[in-house]
């Protein structure tokens, strides 16, 4: 019950962020499912791999593919998706975890976190990059062979 609440959660967080920076409205349904996939698949990927930035790795993935196919559904920018739906997986409360942890003095902790933290914005940002540079050499050699 706990992880279906959390999916309606992301799902409700994406769309509201989405009507804040003025997404289309046409779009809010498929950017909540985006928020909900992401945060969904997070969850699975931390369940089997137990690692922070491995899970967001792979949810990012799915935040990219979904990005890219609602983009062509709706025939609206990649961007409108992607970021919207990212959201969920931003490193919030690992880098506030590091400002507080060097704030009080404590630096090794600080620098792990801040590691951690800096690791999981690579991630998402590789992965991202992965599913755009995939899709457009996907579009290229399906545009020559036509």
């Amino acid at each position: 019950m706990a992880i279906i609440l959390e999916l309606i959660a992301a799902f409700i967080l994406v769309i509201t962020f989405g009507s804040v920076f003025q997404a289309p409205k046409k779009s809010l349904f498929l950017l909540g499912v985006t928020g909900a996939l992401c945060w969904g698949s997070f969850i699975m990927a931390k369940y089997f791999t137990d690692n922070l930035v491995i899970a967001s790795f792979l949810a990012s993935i799915v935040v990219g593919i979904c990005g890219e196919v609602f983009a062509r559904i709706m025939k609206l920018p990649v961007t409108v998706f992607v970021i919207a739906g990212i959201i969920p997986l931003v490193p919030g409360v690992p880098a506030y975890d590091t400002m507080l942890f060097l704030i009080q003095g404590e630096y090794i902790q600080g620098v792990e976190k801040g590691i951690t933290t800096l690791m999981i914005a690579a991630a998402i940002a590789f992965a991202i990059a992965i599913v755009s540079a995939g899709a457009r050499y996907y579009k290229e050699i399906k545009a020559h062979q036509s």
